[in-house]
């Protein structure tokens, strides 16, 4: 979750000598106008205080002529603005403001070093975060199933983007199913995909960004808890993050989980095409076996590059005698006509299939004219494959398409 108002910490420093519980005429308008959370700290121990927590301070206020105290906390600050409330010069500060200038004027320069700090803080957060989900891509990208996307996925959104409560839902018929989860069972129950802030996400193929969830009539959460961020990933799934507490997201949280929910929806895009090509492959090879006529598959070892792996099926050994499989040799080895050569080579990805007329010699000892069809196979990685189909070149029996 990102920073917000409420995380606002301004530390007042005030000299080890000073009386009093610290200067109560400015701390209170701090609190008052800027919504501040305000950390009083005196002399030494302020420093000290800045150099362990600075993260969780967006301003250190210096009320002190003392030039030594500004040096100590300008070298401790690591990045906190200081701003100076007295006649002090020190270099490093973000601001000096006399007292005769009056505390409407600190007030205001407070509320711009509060600003750009929190810019600052929300830009060095951004960066992290994306690094952080640049690297789960990768894991992401490359699972092997379903069930491992939606486990990459969570763990994403847990240890990259910070969230507590996660869960990762698939559309399954017409039912929303958790497939990876840090909720508690109550909490990730599947739904109909009319129902709920998940099904109304899914529905919509839009992000709900849900402040106060029990003023939302769709929610199927329990009472515990108040606000979510539900995000579509194409037409797979619904990502939600929840808190127990209201307003707890904003924009940018959205926006970080939209983008992991691309890379979710690209894994299992990747899987479906492989899934798809597979079955073509079963298909094809099918047709491989049991087809009467010789048929040979070429397919690239490595790309680009000569050399391939090869198989034949019955009919070509038949017909074409002293034929026999072969494994990673190069295109000139297995084919003894140049025109099979340069179709081949030509066609390993190619979109279309193609034809040439080939005289090969067959069984009885005779050269023979065959008409080889050269049919591409869709891959999915970097290397080419294809079939061959041979037909007697005055056979008028149509080619069997295999794409």
């Amino acid at each position: 979750m990102s920073r917000g108002k409420e995380w606002c910490c301004v530390l007042v420093v005030l000299p080890d000598s000073s009386a009093g519980g610290g200067y109560p005429e400015i701390v209170g308008p701090i609190e008052k106008t800027l919504g501040s959370q305000v950390t009083v700290r005196r002399g030494q121990s302020a420093g000290e205080y800045v150099h362990e927590l600075g993260p969780t301070i967006d301003c250190a206020l210096v009320l002190s002529d003392d030039d030594e105290l500004v040096e100590l906390l300008v070298e401790a600050s690591n990045g906190v603005p200081v701003v100076v409330y007295g006649e002090g010069r020190a270099d490093g500060v973000e601001k000096v403001i006399e007292p005769d200038e009056g505390v409407e004027r600190l007030l205001n320069c407070l509320s711009a070093a509060i600003a750009a700090d929190q810019r600052e803080s929300e830009l060095v957060e951004a960066n992290a975060k994306l690094t952080a989900l640049s690297e789960h891509a990768s894991a992401i990208t490359g699972c092997e199933s379903v069930s491992e996307v939606c486990e990459e996925t969570l763990a994403a959104a847990v240890d990259a983007l910070a969230f507590t409560f996660c869960t990762v839902a698939l559309v399954e018929d017409d039912r929303i199913v958790p497939r990876a989860s840090t909720l508690a069972p109550d909490d990730y129950r599947s739904c109909h995909v009319s129902e709920g802030i998940a099904g109304r996400t899914y529905r919509t193929g839009k992000t709900q960004l849900v402040d106060d969830i029990a003023l939302d009539d769709d929610t199927l959460f329990s009472e515990a808890r108040r606000s979510t961020v539900s995000v579509p990933f194409g037409p797979y799934g619904v990502i939600q993050v929840v808190s127990n507490s209201p307003n707890a997201f904003d924009e940018r949280d959205a926006e970080f989980l939209e983008i992991l929910a691309d890379y979710t929806a690209e894994a299992l895009s990747r899987l479906d095409r492989e899934a798809a090509l597979r079955q073509e492959r079963d298909r094809l090879r099918a047709f491989f076996d049991s087809h009467p006529v010789p048929v040979v598959s070429v397919e690239e070892v490595t790309a680009p590059g000569d050399r391939v792996r090869c198989e034949t099926n019955h009919a070509y050994e038949r017909i074409f005698p002293k034929q026999c499989n072969h494994v990673s040799v190069f295109v000139e080895e297995v084919f003894p006509t140049n025109a099979e050569r340069r179709l081949f080579s030509d066609q390993l990805r190619a979109e279309s299939p193609s034809t040439a007329v080939v005289e090969r010699k067959t069984s009885s000892g005779a050269f023979e004219a065959f008409q080889l069809t050269v049919v591409p196979v869709p891959a999915s990685g970097p290397t080419g494959s294809a079939y061959g189909v041979y037909t007697h070149a005055d056979d008028s029996s149509p080619i069997v398409e295999l794409s």
